[in-house]
């Protein structure tokens, strides 16, 4: 019974609030004082028009924010699309220009035995040594020789039958028989263990210039001759020694093969 008074009661406050609202929209507006009675009216419905219009603007801005949001999103993943592809298409270009000059190196040197990636490399840092994917099925044996286009890099140190490591030239235990190659002066390239060389064994007097090329010798009988090795990098002296050591700047960046060409001795 209350619900029903409620209900008629709130039924009638419509009807006289709409009956108001028909009446000041037909009323001439020069009977200003007798529209008096209806200011609170109009002002009721002029913030309800504020309202309503400021709920739709305010939903046309969310509207429009989300749909930028959706934009800039698609965007961004369609960069970074771009970018993968364009990475990829670098890495497959900078692959291709390697492997191309070691199939020039393949025809031109007769020891060519294959040419194998780069997998792993020693993570002690002890030793300086990389492993390569091929092994004694690719007919690769102990001792062949590691060479990029760029020169020299090291020897079979261990041979498995899929993948085998190259103790590299820098290594402390890796030597090698070298040449200066302007002058014809000779020495032993040595390994410091800490990815530098050092040509040894070259007599003091001997005039050796900064950025002289430095190549294989062959005296050692397991180095080819003619490989480069690198350049002269520093030359130290010390008064009264029989000998001066020469600091070689390998040709190759060794921290950063990823193929390499094995020959045999």
């Amino acid at each position: 019974m209350l619900l029903k008074k409620k209900f008629l009661i709130l039924a009638v406050f419509i009807l006289f609030v709409f009956a108001l609202l028909t009446y000041q929209s037909t009323k001439d507006e020069k009977n200003s004082i007798s529209d008096l009675p209806l200011h609170p009216l109009k002002s009721l419905e002029q913030g309800i028009s504020i309202l309503g219009k400021s709920i739709k603007s305010f939903f046309k801005s969310y509207i429009l924010i989300v749909g930028k949001e959706e934009e800039n999103r698609r965007l961004v993943e369609q960069i970074k699309k771009i970018e993968h592809e364009k990475n990829e298409y670098l890495e497959a270009k900078y692959e291709n220009k390697r492997l191309r000059a070691l199939l020039e190196l393949k025809s031109e040197r007769v020891e060519y035995i294959t040419t194998a990636e780069v997998f792993a490399r020693d993570p002690t840092n002890w030793f300086q040594l990389l492993w390569i994917n091929k092994g004694s099925v690719d007919n690769i044996s102990r001792d062949m020789i590691a060479v990029t286009p760029s020169g020299i890099v090291g020897r079979v140190l261990r041979v498995l039958k899929n993948r085998a490591s190259i103790i590299l030239i820098t290594d402390i235990n890796s030597s090698l028989a070298a040449r200066i190659q302007s002058s014809r002066i000779e020495g032993i390239l040595e390994g410091s263990g800490d990815n530098k060389c050092y040509l040894k064994y070259v007599p003091h007097e001997a005039d050796v210039k900064i950025g002289a090329k430095i190549i294989t010798s062959g005296l050692d009988g397991m180095f080819p001759p003619g490989l480069q090795i690198g350049y002269v990098a520093d030359v130290i002296k010390k008064s009264g020694e029989l000998f001066q050591v020469i600091e070689v700047a390998t040709a190759e960046n060794l921290k950063a093969i990823e193929e390499v060409s094995i020959l045999k001795r």
